[in-house]
Parts: C-alpha cells; sequence; structure tokens
C-alpha cells in the first residue's frame, strides 16, 4: 500500500507475498507519496525513532511532537480498499507507530494510535503475535499446523485441536451450512487440481471429477475436541484465515490502551476504536483506480475479486476464487466487499457473495453484515449497496450508478 496525495496518481502496492514469511521492511520515500507521507518522514527524522525488534523495524511517530493524523480527505490507493484516517475522538491523539511486514502469508500494514509510545509498542507486538499464532495453527502452507496434521490423519480419524483451532473451524462450517456451500473451507482437493498456489494447471475432467467428490463441508465432523474427515477432503484456509486472524489481533487491541488502529492485512481491513473510518474501494478490474469512498464503522472489510491474482494458462486465464458447485474457477468480473463486526464472516461472506451475488440482500439479512457489489456493464459501472452504507457512500468517478440493495422483510 502507498499512499497518495490527491493531486497524485496512485501506486500500485507491492505484491503479495507467497507462502509463509516473516519479512518487514521500512517505507522507501518516493517523490510521488503524499505531503503527508513525507511529513511524517521529516517529523520521524526529528521527532520518531527507527526502532529494532526482533527481526523487524518499526517506525514510531509521536504525534503530539507534530506529527499530525493524516487528514479524513486524503485518499489512500491499494488493491481493493484504502484506509484515509483514523476516527475523530476528541482526544489528544498521542503517538502512532506504523508498520509494514509479511504474515500470514501476505503483507501486513498496522497503524496504531495510543496514549503513548510503549503502548503502541506493545499492542502492535501483540497483534502481530495473535496473526503469527493464527498461521501456525490454520496455514496449510505449513507441515507443522493443526489442519495440516487433520489433512494428513487417515480418514476417519479423530484428531485433537485447540480449543481456539476447533471454535474457529465450528464458525467456518456453520458459515458453511448457512451459505449452502457458497463459503466452503474443504476445497484443498480443487486448490491442488488447479495449481492454485502455483502457476495454475488445467486438471482433466477425471481429475476434477475426483477433486469434487474429495471436496465438502459435510465431511469434517466435530464431537467434543475430536476432529475428523469422513472422507479425503483438504481442509485450505484460504478463504477465512485471514479473517480468522484479524479477529485474534482485535482481542489483544480491544485488551490494551490503544485508542484507534487499522490493519491491513492483504487487502482485508480491521478498524478498532470509536467513530467512522474513511475508506476507498477500487474498480473491480482495475485495482488502482479508486471509484467509491466509504465511511464505516469500527469492525472488518474483506473485497474478492478476479483482479486480486489471475493465472495465465495456454487455455487462458482463470481466477483464483473457486466455485464449490461446479469445482471450476470464477470468470465474474464483478467484486463484492463485506462489513461485519467479525473478520471471520467478513471473510467468508465476501467469497460466498463472488460465487453467487444474487444472494447479496438475503445474506446481508441473515448474517446482519454491509455490502457493496461493483458490477461492470455496457453503460458503465454499478454499485449495489446495501441500506446501512449507502448513506455513507459517494461516487469518486463520473458515471458511478449507485443504487440501494435492498433488504427483505422479514415476516
Amino acid at each position: 500500500m502507498t499512499r497518495t496525495s490527491q493531486h497524485q496518481p496512485p501506486l500500485l502496492p507491492c505484491e503479495p507475498l507467497r507462502g509463509p514469511s516473516r519479512v518487514s521492511t521500512p517505507r522507501q520515500s518516493t517523490p510521488r507519496q503524499s505531503a503527508w507521507w513525507n511529513r511524517r518522514r521529516v517529523a520521524a527524522s526529528v521527532n520518531g525513532s527507527w526502532i529494532g525488534s526482533g527481526t523487524s523495524q518499526v517506525l514510531v511517530c509521536l504525534l503530539a511532537a507534530g506529527c499530525a493524523s493524516p487528514p479524513a480527505s486524503h485518499p489512500v490507493a491499494i488493491p481493493e480498499l484504502g484506509q484515509t484516517a483514523p476516527p475523530s475522538t476528541g482526544a489528544s491523539p498521542g503517538a502512532s507507530l506504523e508498520r509494514h511486514l509479511g504474515v500470514m502469508g501476505t503483507g501486513l500494514h498496522i497503524v496504531i494510535w495510543a496514549p503513548d509510545r510503549s503502548d503502541c509498542l506493545t499492542a502492535s507486538e501483540g497483534a502481530v503475535r495473535a496473526l503469527e499464532d493464527t498461521e501456525a495453527r490454520l496455514s496449510t502452507w505449513l507441515d507443522s499446523s493443526e489442519f495440516s496434521g487433520l489433512n494428513r490423519a487417515p480418514v476417519g480419524t479423530g484428531q485433537t485441536l485447540s480449543p481456539m483451532t476447533r471454535e474457529e473451524l465450528k464458525t467456518a462450517l456453520g458459515i458453511a451450512r448457512a451459505t449452502d456451500g457458497l463459503f466452503d473451507p474443504t476445497l484443498g482437493r480443487l486448490v491442488q487440481a488447479w495449481d492454485l498456489r502455483g502457476v495454475g494447471r488445467m486438471p482433466s475432467d477425471r481429475e476434477l471429477q475426483q477433486a469434487r467428490l474429495d471436496s465438502g463441508f459435510r465431511a469434517i465432523e466435530i464431537k467434543g475436541s475430536q476432529v475428523r474427515r469422513s472422507r479425503g477432503v483438504l481442509l485450505e484456509e484460504g478463504a477465512f484465515g485471514k479473517g480468522a486472524g484479524l479477529d485474534r489481533a482485535r482481542e489483544v487491541l480491544i485488551g490494551s490502551t490503544v485508542t484507534g488502529a487499522s490493519l491491513n492485512l492483504g487487502g482485508q481491513w480491521l478498524f478498532v476504536g470509536q467513530g467512522e473510518w474513511s475508506l476507498q474501494v477500487a474498480h473491480p478490474l482495475h485495482r488502482s483506480e479508486a471509484v467509491l469512498h466509504l465511511s464505516i464503522q469500527p469492525g472488518s472489510l474483506a473485497t474478492s475479486a478476479n483482479s486480486e491474482r489471475q493465472l495465465e494458462l495456454s487455455e487462458g486465464t482463470i481466477g483464483h476464487l473457486l466455485d464449490p458447485r461446479t469445482g471450476m474457477p470464477s470468470k465474474a468480473n464483478h467484486s463484492v466487499s463485506v462489513w461485519a463486526k467479525s473478520a471471520l464472516l467478513a471473510d467468508a461472506l465476501s467469497t460466498a457473495l463472488f460465487i453467487d451475488p444474487s444472494r447479496a440482500a438475503e445474506f446481508a439479512s441473515k448474517f446482519d453484515v454491509e455490502v457493496v457489489l461493483l458490477e461492470p456493464g455496457e453503460h458503465g459501472l454499478r454499485a449495489s449497496i446495501t441500506p446501512g452504507l449507502i448513506e455513507h457512500s459517494r461516487a469518486l468517478i463520473p458515471g458511478l450508478e449507485i443504487v440501494s440493495l435492498d433488504i427483505p422483510t422479514v415476516q
């Protein structure tokens, strides 16, 4: 993510890291970065300091010493969404901390506001540790994770999962049932068949059929502390792992002294602190073009779109989002953003609704969430937004049609 001014074109973000990693690098200054960011760099050289934390480098900026928080009107360009400013609480901002590092196989941008510098550091480290712990438990990129252990266990053999992992898996399976399988955390065989973690490949009809047979959330059974697979399905955390990690980070931040925090984990946002947070939503086909401004309450906003990652095959381009009903990558060109109090729920529902956006109003009512559906068409771009959010949105480009996504009335 790169901060940009209103009068400069946005910079493209760095590509997400592949696989698990522990990388932290300071922001590189360029002439195209915003005046606000340049002010932070100057102020940091006088009032802040670079602090080593293990392998991490942390930039601390003391707001009380003259490094102002970004103004609410300052836009930010990132792949799907951009946070522009902390909410105004009327209290002294104290100190802030900003970090960029790699965790959970992707990039993390975290900003903390707290009464003093030590509070920022403590809260930041706690949030990062929560994400790393989630990765260690859920990531199927790691052979040592609990999910990898369950995937390796013989079919029908019970495995003991930690209470935290068991709770997250129960939540994911509950969402799978409630969405009629549009979100499914057991598509690992299909991910393998299409080589979505690699360069991509076109599976044979036989391979695809077998992978579909070895998929399906109903094959995961939880009894007490034991979890078992009744068929050869493989758990795949890709559509809810980030959300699970952000929920754990939020628990840490809420229990700390922070006055506000924003975390961008691979395009999914978490906001902690009272007031409204400002975001920009990108065009579903052009990741660097902001088209819609939103003001949202604390919670999490997740976006699913095929522009995030595509694989080029000799047979054509395929997306990275699989339709559980067919086992095929979706070719849709829309995007779906979901706001929810729970980051795991937002993560999972954005995937489900990308597969079938016709159920957006139904799921918004069922799960008490807000939805933004962006659809390109012959006559331009259309934004369908749930009533709770439409009054807090505005177009950033000419010709964007904004319509209400009417919620069905419960009888």
